[in-house]
């Protein structure tokens, strides 16, 4: 069973999932304006960008891609709404969280992953818990702590 944990996974080595939306800009870049999806995009230039191509080639648009994992980046994007607006999707979640599962069955490090649908998915943690619980024990989820001061001490 997954571990949850406090803090910011962004501390941690291993492989990062964000939530993110499918919403794609005109020059084809993933919306990632808030919470996780915005430190991730923040630390790492242009993954906006590279996750909206995928997402373009995958399913378009407001689409259902479910998983992106980039390998050599470590970091990868996990479906939770179609538009950034909306509130949290259970069946995407789930979708998620069996695609995730699957990838973490083959992987041999931990996977760092933001509480989802929390936040800014307006769901509480008691509806999403239960969805969670067949995540394998190598995957840790976060819930995030709002102090952002470690992203002035990166490099």
């Amino acid at each position: 069973m997954a571990i949850f944990r406090e803090g910011n996974l962004f501390r941690e080595h291993g492989f990062k999932f964000v939530t993110t939306n499918s919403y794609l800009t005109k020059d084809l870049r993933l919306v990632m304006g808030r919470g996780a999806a915005l430190e991730l995009r923040t630390i790492s230039p242009g993954i906006d960008q590279i996750f909206g191509n995928i997402i373009n080639r995958t399913c378009g648009h407001l689409g259902v891609y479910g998983l992106i994992k980039i390998n050599h980046a470590l970091c990868g994007a996990f479906q939770v709404k179609h538009h950034f607006r909306d509130k949290a999707d259970l069946e995407l979640i789930q979708f998620g969280v069996v695609l995730l599962t699957a990838e973490a069955r083959n992987m041999d490090q931990i996977i760092h992953l933001n509480y989802p649908g929390i936040g800014n998915g307006k769901l509480s943690k008691e509806e999403i818990r239960p969805i969670l619980d067949i995540l394998p024990d190598n995957v840790h989820v976060w819930e995030l702590k709002e102090d952002k001061s470690w992203l002035t001490h990166q490099n």
